[in-house]
């Protein structure tokens, strides 16, 4: 097994694990090749959410919208509702609404205070953990 699908099949478990402590149901795809992951329900609401497992650099998160690996359409245009990202390394889950995520390629998350202190135009990370 290549260490990438490991990690991605290690963050998948381990985010729906999260959800269904937070109260959802959590429904899989019969297909391996769907657009998503994993689809959460709660109170009525259906999320269709795909899974990314990061590693944290310099106090960022990066997640990927597209698959550079294949040609196919990148997550939003392929129905997702939401990126999940499963922060690995510290063991802490995000949830990021498509509507939030402004770059059509990816979205940085602030798991860290940048050293600048800056402010503007920083996502952080804490906005988006369940």
């Amino acid at each position: 097994m290549q260490i990438t699908h490991h990690k991605g099949l290690l963050g998948e478990l381990a985010f729906t694990f999260r959800l269904i402590q937070k109260g959802y149901t959590i429904l899989s795809p019969i297909n391996p090749n769907s657009s998503y992951d994993l689809v959460a329900e709660k109170n009525g609401i259906f999320t269709r959410i795909q899974v990314k497992y990061c590693t944290p650099l310099n106090g960022r998160l990066r997640i990927e919208l597209d698959r550079p690996e294949r040609s196919a359409l990148n997550y939003r245009e392929r129905g997702v509702d939401a990126m999940g990202a499963y922060d690995g390394k510290n063991n802490k889950f995000y949830l990021i609404p498509m509507k939030e995520i402004k770059s059509k390629d990816e979205i940085w998350l602030r798991v860290e205070k940048p050293r600048n202190s800056q402010v503007k135009n920083i996502n952080s990370a804490e906005k988006f953990e369940i």
